[in-house]
């Protein structure tokens, strides 16, 4: 249920950042961006050493490119050495995404793709790399500069950084060291009554982004 829950959440931020209208436009936009890399002699930069290395076998509703991308936000994003935190390694952080991947509905599943595909690529024409190739440094830069960025990759880096935040905090073994017990919906048997609608100032605000 709480996948189910947290799945409702990313999809209704790839809606508001992402109307049909609208994506028809950047989809191609960022088809053309993406070829532009491949064709303006970057090729080479495309290519990562993780291209030779398959997805584990439990990620099936992952594609390898996918499976890298959130195992390495997961290390840029999720820096806790030197904290209570428990580390990121030692929770199923990128299976519990592949969980919230899962709950999409298909349509909006094959367009995250089309974008975590574009974000992974584009690094190439900022940074010199594909994000999945970017030191630590770079990577959470490259994140700053999309949150800024247009809507288009403002709704990108939103959508990442939940995934993966949630796919850690869901794991009830993280919640000790911040003494967070469990939520209250769960103690109190409270039942799910769905998504509230946005204020129309909200709505009218994503329209004109």
């Amino acid at each position: 249920m709480k996948s189910q829950l947290q799945a409702r959440r990313v999809s209704a931020i790839w809606q508001q950042g992402m109307a049909r209208r609208r994506f028809l436009k950047w989809g191609l936009l960022g088809s053309a961006g993406v070829a532009a890399v491949a064709a303006g002699g970057f090729a080479l930069l495309r290519r990562s050493p993780l291209d030779q290395q398959s997805a584990p076998a439990w990620a099936q509703g992952l594609s390898d490119a996918e499976y890298h991308l959130f195992n390495r936000a997961r290390q840029v994003l999720l820096p806790v050495d030197g904290t209570a935190l428990l580390p990121s390694e030692q929770v199923p952080v990128v299976k519990n995404v592949q969980t919230l991947l899962g709950h999409l509905h298909p349509l909006t599943r094959k367009e995250v793709a089309a974008g975590l595909g574009l974000f992974d690529n584009a690094a190439v024409l900022t940074r010199g790399s594909r994000f999945v190739d970017l030191n630590d440094e770079d990577a959470r830069a490259y994140f700053d500069s999309w949150g800024q960025g247009n809507v288009i990759q403002r709704t990108l880096a939103t959508v990442i950084k939940q995934l993966v935040y949630s796919g850690y905090w869901q794991d009830s073994a993280t919640w000790p060291p911040t003494e967070f017990d469990g939520p209250v919906s769960d103690k109190w048997g409270l039942e799910y009554l769905g998504n509230a609608p946005l204020p129309d100032s909200v709505a009218d605000g994503e329209a004109r982004a």
